[in-house]
């Protein structure tokens, strides 16, 4: 019986030890994005096209359509574990997530049709399940309290100013 808890154990803090390195990976890969991609290295000669680089973010407009767009129409009581940081844009997973997020919704939201279901169910849907979620990247947030009820947001921030 002691070998078997032992075995467990020692098993158990290898399957740590691999997710605490996939997460150093995964975080290395969030900051590249983040800061700007490594160099490239492509041959001119070839036939594959450049890769285009995204415009710059412009933190912002990423600031006021989260609040016009995503937060004034899916406000609603967050209740347990779920946690909302109302200076999400200090959280790099979330600024990488709703830039992504309205990118998809410049693509999607001029579409006539089903274009926004679709944009809600497979975009906006999806990132808010993985911002709010208890283990995301607000759960140990400290510029929040949990909070039982829906609170009106606070005037929108101004970004610092980044130097030349």
């Amino acid at each position: 019986m002691t070998d078997d808890i032992t075995r467990t154990l020692a098993e158990l803090a290898a399957r740590v030890t691999a997710l605490e390195s996939w997460r150093a990976h995964q975080t290395d890969l969030l900051d590249d994005l983040l800061n700007g991609h490594p160099g490239l290295d492509i041959d001119p000669d070839d036939d594959v096209a450049a890769p285009v680089d995204p415009p710059p973010l412009d933190g912002e407009a990423l600031i006021e359509w989260v609040h016009d767009t995503v937060a004034a129409v899916t406000a609603r009581p967050l209740r347990g574990e779920y946690a909302w940081c109302p200076r999400w844009w200090e959280h790099p997973e979330a600024v990488f997530r709703f830039e992504a997020l309205h990118r998809a919704w410049t693509e999607l939201a001029p579409e006539p049709g089903v274009a926004m279901s679709l944009w809600i169910r497979d975009h906006l849907d999806p990132c808010l399940r993985e911002l709010l979620h208890p283990s995301g990247p607000f759960t140990d947030c400290a510029h929040h309290e949990r909070q039982p009820a829906h609170t009106v947001h606070r005037p929108l921030p101004t970004l610092p100013t980044q130097g030349p």
